[in-house]
């Protein structure tokens, strides 16, 4: 079921061919009971995926919908609130998003306990693909969960607060009583309490457990087969005392199950552990004598039944990772089945997180035992301790807060290592080695262990010191930011980084600050193993064009930071860099100026300014054959300055100022530098009309060809020597010029 599942949603080839040595596997078996099952699961899950993508076509329009929303469940962040549920008279769910229009309304929406029927207006929509290289799918992600469509909320009124609840409606209730209860205790203890025990995480975790995240402890918050069975041995040791009866107790504890996988959030990574366990309890009450290999290939069958694509969740492939290694390394000690667990996870995080932290594994080795024995039943204790007195427990929070703190300040020490993203096969061979080096001995774990190093060092090698260079726009919306990477990484250097220009908001609109930067361009960045950047050139002080800036300096190694001359005289600016590494150097550049080791040359300011658009830097460079010219937001004065004071100036590839408004691009600059490429970078649907019709006319006189990340995503000039090719990740174009 599992290469059924990669053949008809993943790669095909890779589960074809895996497919196709199973088959022979089978075969060669010679056993008709083992055949037709496989057949038999083989045409059921056939069935189940081709009936799920039949009902997955059926939401589309404009309409309008009764839905049930949990407190517990909804997101809000300023004004956005998102939601998961089943509309009134649909058969599968979908993914609302709404504005909010009032602090009154935010309130009304996340303060109570009890469900509220809204009935929306809207359209539905299919869900807004990833633009970059390696982004986040959001797409994929619903899809993997049996939700295909969107619905955008156009309005909505608040109906009724529901009075009739199910149980499904009480058991969210409580959950939500719980994390309000859990908001008033002390932070940390807060926190802990949320991710341990109801699995929610507020909108500052990762902000407040950055040891937690890149330590590769997030498995520990992420409620899994280690909560159920700590929750589940407290309700066996309540029913002993009880006197309840083996089958009693069978029958609670299933229930329990139930209950705690609604109360924690429904996770499809939980589903794998209370399968496994109520499978288990239903083993030993009917003594079924079924091995622990058995009840995990029954749970796997089961989850993929009920979501045909789970196994393409990181969360689901750790879950059903980890519990595989710990049945097949049983016999060895604590300490080499952790280091070993801990090898196994890395293939996946390495293929969906692209780093790791070398601290991971001795950490995992002392933390994992404390969780058991002294963390949860002080969370435990906390929380019902703060039903007395809150004074009681501010000791448990004073150790809580100490500890975070530690992973927190370990965190940073040297060992955080930007790997890169592995291809899939090579993740399926990492995967693989490390469960064979679990159940071999002797001189073979030896072999395999060496395979597997050189297997890493190899691919390693081959992300880091790549033979093509690269010239990319990013899409960040409304904004800019490029790329220039030479072939074996000799120089990375960054033109602007984005950010999101916020115009009007009141303060309870905003929400949590976040730098988009994080999961789109750094994102990718550390895909193609850089953590490094030589040069970060910031063609002006503009927001779309620097406000990211903060997050390069917390998630990059930057060397030089490239400014025009004068800026740093901007204090709203040097507020942005006032975090950056005292090793990072702050250059201030003319056009006159030569800076060394900068694959590049400076066109433009030649006069000190304060970083306004008239001031942006201008900068030219030659890669794979063409001249390429980015030119900020420079306005028409200053473009026509720049080819007085530099004539000859031509370009094959020209970063269209200013988003494409008709402020840029005169048609003596056009006429004068002679494009045959034009790069716009500007958001959908943007306030400013950008690109305006009269620069697009500009360009088609001058039959310049257009590349706009709002019609073609990312775009990507792939080179080698002096050819390469552009790629784009919408409307995909490959050609070379």
């Amino acid at each position: 079921m599992l290469l059924m599942s990669m053949t008809m949603y993943g790669n095909r080839v890779i589960g074809f061919i895996l497919l196709g040595l199973l088959a022979i596997r089978i075969y060669c078996l010679r056993n008709v009971m083992v055949i037709s099952s496989c057949i038999f699961a083989g045409i059921v899950f056939a069935g189940v995926g081709l009936l799920t993508n039949q009902q997955r076509a059926s939401a589309t329009g404009t309409k309008s919908y009764l839905v049930k929303i949990y407190p517990d469940t909804a997101k809000v962040n300023g004004a956005n609130l998102s939601f998961i549920a089943h509309p009134e008279g649909v058969k599968e769910k979908m993914v609302f998003y709404a504005r909010l229009k009032s602090n009154g309304q935010k309130r009304r929406l996340t303060a109570g306990t009890k469900p509220v029927v809204l009935k929306v207006a809207g359209k539905s929509a299919p869900f807004l693909p990833a633009t970059n290289v390696n982004q986040f799918d959001m797409a994929k992600y619903y899809h993997h969960q049996k939700i295909q469509n969107c619905f955008l909320v156009e309005s909505f009124v608040v109906q009724e607060t529901a009075t009739k609840l199910s149980i499904i409606d009480w058991i969210h209730v409580f959950r939500s009583q719980f994390n309000q209860y859990c908001n008033h205790l002390p932070k940390t203890l807060g926190i802990y309490a949320t991710g341990l025990i109801s699995g929610y995480r507020p909108v500052n975790f990762f902000d407040e457990m950055t040891g937690v995240k890149k330590l590769g402890l997030l498995h520990v918050f992420s409620i899994s087969g280690m909560h159920v069975a700590y929750f589940l041995s407290i309700v066996d040791q309540l029913m002993v005392w009880l006197g309840l009866s083996r089958f009693k107790k069978a029958v609670i504890s299933i229930l329990f199950l139930g209950g705690y996988f609604v109360f924690s959030g429904a996770s499809p990574g939980l589903l794998r552990a209370v399968i496994m366990a109520v499978i288990g309890i239903v083993n030993r009450v009917f003594h079924i004598d079924l091995s622990q290999l058995d009840i995990w290939s029954g749970s796997l069958m089961i989850n993929l039944m009920m979501l045909p694509e789970a196994m393409f969740l990181m969360g689901v492939q750790l879950s059903y990772g980890l519990s595989l290694g710990l049945i097949a390394s049983e016999r060895l000690s604590y300490i080499k089945q952790t280091i070993l667990l801990n090898f196994l996870t890395v293939p996946i995080l390495l293929f969906h997180l692209y780093e790791w932290h070398f601290l991971s594994v001795l950490i995992n080795l002392i933390v994992l035992p404390l969780f058991g024995r002294v963390i949860f039943p002080l969370v435990i204790v906390g929380v019902i301790g703060g039903l007395v007195a809150e004074t009681l427990i501010m000791p448990i929070d004073g150790f809580l807060h100490l500890f975070n703190n530690g992973l927190n300040m370990i965190s940073h020490f040297p060992g955080m290592l930007v790997f890169g993203k592995p291809t899939l096969p090579v993740v399926l061979l990492m995967l693989s080695l490390t469960m064979l080096l679990a159940i071999a001995g002797g001189s073979s774990a030896n072999k395999i262990a060496g395979i597997l190093g050189a297997t890493y060092l190899a691919v390693f090698c081959w992300i880091h010191f790549p033979l093509n260079g690269e010239v990319t726009m990013f899409d960040i919306g409304q904004g800019d930011s490029f790329l220039i990477r030479e072939p074996l990484n000799r120089s990375v250097t960054l033109i602007d980084t984005g950010g999101k220009v916020h115009f009007g908001m009141k303060p309870w609109q905003r929400g949590e600050v976040s730098y988009q930067a994080k999961r789109l361009s750094i994102n990718y960045l550390k895909s193609i193993g850089i953590s490094k950047i030589d040069n970060l050139c910031v063609s002006h002080q503009d927001t779309d064009h620097c406000g990211d800036l903060p997050a390069f300096i917390e998630e990059m190694q930057i060397s030089r930071i490239i400014i025009p001359l004068g800026m740093d005289q901007n204090p709203s600016f040097m507020k942005r860099i006032a975090n950056r590494d005292r090793l990072t150097k702050l250059l201030c550049v003319n056009d006159e100026m030569r800076v060394a080791n900068l694959p590049a040359q400076i066109y433009h300011p030649y006069l000190a300014g304060k970083g306004e658009n008239h001031d942006s830097m201008v900068i030219g460079t030659q890669k794979g054959g063409l001249r390429w010219l980015f030119t900020g937001d420079l306005d028409r004065p200053g473009e026509l300055d720049t080819i007085s004071r530099h004539s000859g100036l031509v370009a094959d590839v020209l970063k269209v100022g200013h988003h494409g408004s008709k402020t840029s691009s005169d048609p003596q600059f056009i006429s004068a530098v002679k494009p045959r490429i034009a790069l716009i970078s500007a958001g959908r649907n943007n306030h400013y009309g950008h690109p305006n019709d009269e620069t697009l006319v500009t360009l088609k006189q001058h039959n310049v060809k257009v590349f706009n990340t709002q019609k073609h995503g990312m775009v990507r000039y792939i080179y080698r020597n002096n050819t390469g090719h552009f790629e784009t990740v919408l409307n995909r174009h490959e050609g070379n010029l």
